[in-house]
């Protein structure tokens, strides 16, 4: 009798192949942060929490930080947004670790993308605000803004290991209201 591929779940069906050697299927691809959202409930998006104004003209301007603090895993970034009212310049920081992590330390919005999941981040996510400040750290990214929103898509690539950081910030030359997030997902190390 030939090798036969079966069904694994015992309904009995079996794989058919083609006379070219081919095999018809039909699948369904998921992206790591949605299968990561339904399995272990640890997607989540990080925001600094609302529209503020900034009137400190030409000065970087510290929004958004968020810092892996888990031991265990690490967190993949899919995505960062940015947003303004006015053509705005946006920096993103890696380990600023010096004196200042963000002046005022407000904490920012940290929600799990599955709605009825009970987990938890294990981060730390500091909403900035006009004239705060911070200290440390290197250029990792940076870009310009238009008016509206930019979203730089990394789909997972940015990897933060245990006490790994990122910081947005923006600057503007005229007054601005301003925004952003990021998405992230957790996988063991």
């Amino acid at each position: 009798m030939p090798d036969m591929i079966l069904d694994g779940t015992g309904q009995g069906y079996r794989l058919k192949v083609l006379e070219d050697n081919s095999i018809p299927v039909t699948a369904v691809a998921k992206s790591e942060m949605v299968d990561t959202s339904e399995t272990t409930e640890k997607a989540f998006i990080f925001a600094n929490g609302g529209i503020p104004s900034i009137t400190t003209l030409n000065t970087i301007t510290p929004i958004l930080y968020v810092k892996n603090t888990s031991t265990t895993e690490v967190l993949h970034i899919h995505s960062l947004r940015s947003c303004a009212t006015q053509v705005s310049k946006w920096r993103v920081y890696k380990n600023i670790t010096g004196g200042t992590i963000l002046s005022n330390q407000n904490l920012g919005l940290n929600n799990n993308l599955n709605i009825s999941s009970a987990t938890d981040c294990e981060c730390t996510v500091y909403s900035g605000a006009d004239g705060d400040t911070y200290s440390g750290g290197s250029m990792f990214e940076h870009w310009i803004n238009d008016v509206g929103h930019s979203i730089e898509e990394f789909q997972g690539a940015i990897i933060l290991g245990p006490d790994d950081s990122l910081t947005l910030t923006v600057e503007v030359e005229v007054a601005a209201q301003v925004c952003c997030r990021m998405i992230g997902y957790y996988r063991d190390m």
